[in-house]
């Protein structure tokens, strides 16, 4: 189904690109981190190229923008019946690529929240100043503090704990939209 040689590139640049895709597809889901959504989206990419010759160079390129804007665009009920129909190919199904992703907790949960940060966050809330302290002496903004929720930063600072803390800005978000 996918060439063998296939993986996906170490290095900052990656990760940043990482970084941004979670932020957009994020957004793109209504503010909440979505996997099953996460497992169509891999879907439609592989499917889409599964026939390329250069499979081994598509590997940065497919979390960027141009490739979300495409499974946008291209998404339909016709085009997730062929996917569904490559899929079984290899006994393969949606839900089961579904059920792959580990449910265990994850090792940074811990920090979704830390309640000892929000007398530093307190600290010159609302200040360029503040911004400063926040971003250097804390894990920058949890949907949990009520010090992030009255911030008039908090945007700015969504996108910087998405560069600086991509995993983690994820599990959030994730945790966050399970809570509601």
């Amino acid at each position: 189904m996918v060439d063998p040689s296939f993986s996906f590139p170490e290095g900052g640049q990656a990760k940043r690109q990482l970084s941004q895709f979670i932020v957009s597809f994020t957004q793109i889901c209504g503010g909440v981190f979505n996997t099953s959504r996460l497992v169509d989206y891999c879907v439609f990419q592989l499917h889409k190229n599964r026939n390329a010759k250069y499979q081994r160079t598509l590997a940065p390129k497919t979390f960027g923008t141009t490739a979300l804007q495409k499974y946008l665009s291209m998404s339909s009920r016709s085009k997730q019946y062929m996917e569904d129909q490559w899929l079984s190919e290899a006994n393969l199904t949606r839900a089961y690529l579904n059920s792959l992703i580990c449910k265990k907790e994850h090792p940074q949960s811990k920090y979704i929240y830390m309640p000892s940060e929000e007398c530093t966050k307190k600290r010159s809330i609302n200040t360029d100043i503040g911004f400063l302290i926040c971003s250097t002496s804390t894990l920058m903004w949890s949907p949990f503090s009520p010090a992030c929720q009255i911030c008039t930063n908090v945007e700015k600072c969504k996108k910087e704990t998405a560069i600086k803390y991509p995993e983690l800005y994820r599990i959030r978000l994730e945790e966050y939209g399970e809570r509601r």
